[in-house]
């Protein structure tokens, strides 16, 4: 009876053996059907394994510019600060009406610089210390947008009492028009060499996998000189406005088909 009972205990582990081992091998049994179905699945374009080359693409469109921009102030040296000041701001408000009555927008006209400085003699022997004078320097950013009339512009600041101008620089205010131009370009050239390379390879293009692009406007500067006691009223003043480069650059990528 005691041999019976430790027989039927020994069956009763056995199947329970068995029935983990089923059981673990059937919850095994999905996972091998998922690798399978990956297996299978095909490539898409870009993929780790499908050939592609990248280019660069330029695209580049020289306009006439349309609008300038310039630097016009006053710089006046007095021995005392309320006569400094008092002609500088007498100069600057005559500068700012003649601007105003050459067809230049208040919105156009603004305070770009303004500063006092106390001027100290440094030379040998002389005591820097001392206070020889005052500087007052009232500069304004104007934006012309006749840029036929800058010439005229500049003589009647100048005549005003302007005697600083710098920084004369020609621009194209609106450049959707040309960017769009110089980015098809820019696209086009990019595929005339992906196309040499693919040809030289013995492949073909296949579709784009990734294209970006960076816009660069060029802008073509002239810059007119002035200093302190300029007198322009003898000529007018020569102005060319040159042209303004407005380039696209592209990087695209190609699949490559054999």
């Amino acid at each position: 009876m005691v041999h019976q009972q430790i027989w039927n205990r020994r069956q009763a582990l056995s199947g329970l053996r068995t029935g983990a081992t089923l059981a673990v091998a059937g919850a095994a049994m999905p996972v091998f059907s998922s690798v399978a179905m990956a297996q299978d699945a095909t490539p898409e374009a870009g993929a780790v394994g499908v050939p592609t080359v990248s280019v660069s693409g330029h695209g580049q469109v020289n306009v006439p510019p349309d609008t300038a921009s310039v630097t016009i102030g006053v710089d006046i040296i007095k021995p005392t600060l309320t006569e400094a000041q008092t002609e500088a701001a007498t100069q600057a408000s005559s500068v700012i009406e003649a601007l105003k009555a050459a067809g230049i927008a208040s919105e156009d006209i603004q305070t770009s610089f303004f500063s006092v400085n106390l001027l100290r003699d440094y030379s040998e022997n002389a005591d820097p210390t001392l206070i020889t004078g005052f500087e007052v320097i009232n500069q304004l950013q104007v934006t012309v947008r006749d840029t036929d009339s800058l010439g005229d512009l500049l003589d009647a600041a100048v005549n005003a009492g302007a005697n600083s101008i710098y920084g004369v620089t020609f621009y194209v205010d609106d450049q959707t028009a040309a960017a769009s131009e110089a980015r098809v370009m820019a696209v086009e050239d990019a595929r005339a060499k992906a196309e040499e390379l693919a040809s030289a390879a013995g492949m073909s293009l296949g579709p784009v996998v990734a294209i970006a692009e960076g816009t660069a406007p060029i802008i073509s500067p002239m810059y007119a000189r002035g200093g302190g006691g300029m007198a322009m009223d003898a000529a007018s003043t020569p102005v060319e406005a040159g042209s303004t480069t407005v380039t696209v650059d592209v990087q695209v990528t190609y699949e490559l088909r054999g």
